[in-house]
């Protein structure tokens, strides 16, 4: 039995925010997919490598009417996401790559304040039996 036919309400299939993506089925892309896998695979799945090949993969695909003509810097290809990109993906600190006993948060000078406080957990309950 379905859940509407329970009486509850069906859902809607809601079509994607950017439009169909229809599959490649004559291969007109495929190099270029082939290649970005590949420089997945090298570069242990690091995308930020591989912006140039995802870029030209996207061109191909509205090239030959795959998806829309969106502009690309719509699509997150603009010079400050690919710095941004290459910056995640070299964990860059200041322009230095984990060195020395570099662990994550420990720039951070001191814990932000929070707006309430943690109780002590021994308070939590209440000592000496019930009371009448």
């Amino acid at each position: 039995m379905s859940f509407n036919s329970m009486g509850g309400k069906a859902s809607q299939a809601r079509p994607p925010e950017k439009g169909s993506f229809p599959l490649d089925r004559e291969h007109r892309c495929e190099k270029m997919k082939s290649e970005f896998l590949t420089c997945l695979k090298q570069n242990d799945n690091g995308h930020a490598a591989c912006r140039a090949i995802s870029k030209a993969y996207l061109e191909c695909r509205q090239q030959h009417e795959l998806m829309d003509d969106t502009p690309l810097a719509q699509l997150g290809f603009t010079d400050a996401a690919s710095e941004a990109a290459k910056k995640a993906a070299t964990n860059d600190l200041n322009g230095e790559k984990n060195k020395g006993d570099w662990v994550a948060g420990m720039h951070i000078k001191e814990r932000p304040k929070s707006s309430f406080a943690i109780s002590d957990p021994s308070t939590w309950f209440k000592r000496g039996g019930a009371q009448h």
